[in-house]
This record gives C-alpha cells, sequence and structure tokens, in this order.
C-alpha cells in the first residue's frame, strides 16, 4: 500500500514538473519581442522658393543726365522670362536737362524706346542683380526748337529686391542706363551718350 501511494507521488510530482516547464516553454513562445519595422528617412525639405513671375510690370521716376543736371521724367518697363536669362522692353520720357553756362545736348528733353536681353545672376535670392544689353530709338530735343531722331545702344545695371511674400512677385528697383549714339538726324548728329537713372516698382503675373 505504500509503494502504490509512493508510486502514485512520483507520477503526480513528474507530470507537475513537466506541465510547468511546458507553460514557461509557452510564456517564452508568447513574449517573444518582434523587431520594430524600419522607419523611412524623408528626404530633407527644401526651403520655399519665392515666386518669379514669368511677367513683371514696372513704373516709377527717372532722370536724364549728361553730367550737367537732371532731367526729371517717368519711366516704365516690362521684364518677361522667369530665368537667368530674360528679355525687357523700356520707354522713357524726361525733361529737358538744367545747365548753366555750358549748354546741354538735351536741354529739351529725351524720349527714349528700348528692348533688351536681361541677365539675372541671383534669380532665387531676394536682392537680384542684373545686367542689360540692347538697342533701341531716341527722341532728342536740343532746345530752341532743335530736335532730331537717333538709333541707340543702352547698357543697363539695376538692383532689384523682392518682397518676401507667399503670392505675390513685387519689387522695387534701382538703376542706371547708359545710352550710345547711332545713326542719328544732321540737328543732333553731334550729341554725346546719355545716362537714365531710375527708381522704379514691379508687380508681377
Amino acid at each position: 500500500m505504500r509503494r502504490t501511494t509512493a508510486a502514485v507521488m512520483c507520477a503526480l510530482l513528474v507530470a507537475s514538473v513537466a506541465g510547468t516547464a511546458r507553460a514557461e516553454q509557452a510564456v517564452v513562445v508568447v513574449g517573444r519581442e518582434e523587431s520594430p519595422p524600419p522607419v523611412e528617412e524623408r528626404p530633407p525639405e527644401r526651403p520655399e522658393e519665392r515666386p518669379d513671375s514669368s511677367l513683371r510690370l514696372h513704373v516709377g521716376p527717372v532722370a536724364a543726365t549728361t553730367g550737367r543736371g537732371l532731367g526729371p521724367g517717368l519711366g516704365v518697363a516690362a521684364d518677361f522670362g522667369r530665368g537667368t536669362i530674360g528679355f525687357r522692353l523700356d520707354a522713357d520720357w524726361t525733361r529737358g536737362e538744367p545747365s548753366g553756362g555750358d549748354p546741354s545736348p538735351i536741354a529739351g528733353g529725351v524720349s527714349q524706346y528700348t528692348g533688351q536681353l536681361t541677365l539675372n545672376f541671383a534669380r532665387h535670392a531676394a536682392l537680384h542683380p542684373i545686367a542689360g544689353f540692347g538697342f533701341g530709338y531716341a527722341r532728342v530735343d536740343r532746345g530752341a526748337g532743335v530736335a532730331g531722331d537717333m538709333a541707340i545702344g543702352t547698357g543697363r545695371l539695376a538692383l532689384e529686391y523682392a518682397l518676401a511674400l507667399d503670392d505675390a512677385d513685387i519689387r522695387f528697383a534701382l538703376g542706371v542706363t547708359g545710352a550710345l549714339p547711332g545713326p542719328a538726324d544732321r540737328a543732333v548728329g553731334d550729341v554725346p551718350g546719355w545716362a537714365v537713372l531710375g527708381a522704379t516698382l514691379g508687380v508681377g503675373f
């Protein structure tokens, strides 16, 4: 009887140990941690570029000079293109340049109409250094009823500042355009070159 009881107790002990081992094994399997999925790396965000329109209209005061004084007037222009290379149409109307004892060759005023190829050296920046080269037509009034027409070659240097606006292309510009006379009427054939200074406000479309 005692032997039977001992055998039964040994069997129960073995079964209990085996069950505990299986339970621990099951816990280990269930509790296994899986590695997290790989995180996709996003490329760094590029800073937003300022709006750059393909057509910009400018208007502002100008002044013509040969070095004797300033003849005030009005200038308008249209810039085409949003890349480094563009094109500009420009028209300026000025009064005569005042002078003292040395009469000005543009004493009666200048009207000039030009077309220029332009280069924008920093089109993505706020400050745009710009150079332009072209040709056009000018009506020169020497005063005292003497006036004539001529062809001119032009060179322009300017700085444009683009306002930091998200949805508009608005610019302030300061520039100087030099005019070199070409073929001309006899009445103005000896007129030397002149310069036109300007300050304009431009709006893009």
